[in-house]
């Protein structure tokens, strides 16, 4: 008897098993479209800062950044149908923490930096269920460049005045002592797909 249970409990298990869900594989379409997402969004908002700074120098850039980003961030998220931030563990915005899952694949791209295998092609897709829904989860790592030291940079990097506005509008921030090529962070897009 004690036999013929242990066989009953292992074909249970062995069934439940292979109805268990199985991962669901991104598409390279899928790929592709939240690629390109990613990459219009960091475009369009490295476009608004480069402008900023050009016209009005980095002091205006800064209040864009407090104001303007935010507000471009959310319509572009709106008119493409997903849900759009920049995540860093050295945030500057406190809205801009990453969740589980941007921690998991902010601390492999932080692997991958530090082992010298991070680069412009680097990426993560996966489908994730959260709650009741599947989504379509994106990051892509975002790289120091040169005009970012003016915000993000060294105490010998940052102006007097640019230090002095980004306290007075962000009271916790930790986004600072960048070098050019260091990890910023992330772009992270989230679309509902179920």
């Amino acid at each position: 008897m004690k036999y013929f249970a242990s066989v009953i409990a292992l074909v249970f298990s062995l069934f439940l098993f292979n109805c268990s869900e199985k991962k669901v594989e991104v598409s390279e379409e899928q790929l592709i479209g939240m690629r390109t997402t990613a990459m219009d969004f960091m475009k369009d908002l490295k476009g608004v800062l480069i402008n900023q700074i050009q016209t009005n120098g980095v002091l205006q850039a800064v209040s864009v950044c407090s104001d303007t980003a935010q507000v471009l961030t959310n319509n572009f998220g709106v008119q493409k149908g997903v849900f759009i931030r920049r995540v860093s563990f050295k945030n500057r915005n406190e809205n801009n923490f990453p969740d589980d899952f941007e921690k998991k694949v902010l601390k492999k791209f932080e692997l991958l930096h530090q082992n010298k295998e991070l680069n412009n092609e680097t990426e993560h897709a996966e489908i994730v269920q959260e709650g009741e829904f599947k989504y379509l989860r994106y990051m892509k790592p975002i790289l120091v460049q040169a005009e970012c030291l003016n915000c993000h940079g060294s105490e010998a990097d940052i102006m007097p005045e640019v230090k002095q506005l980004i306290a007075q509008e962000y009271s916790s921030d930790k986004a600072v002592g960048y070098k050019i090529g260091d990890l910023r962070g992330a772009v992270s897009v989230k679309k509902v797909i179920q």
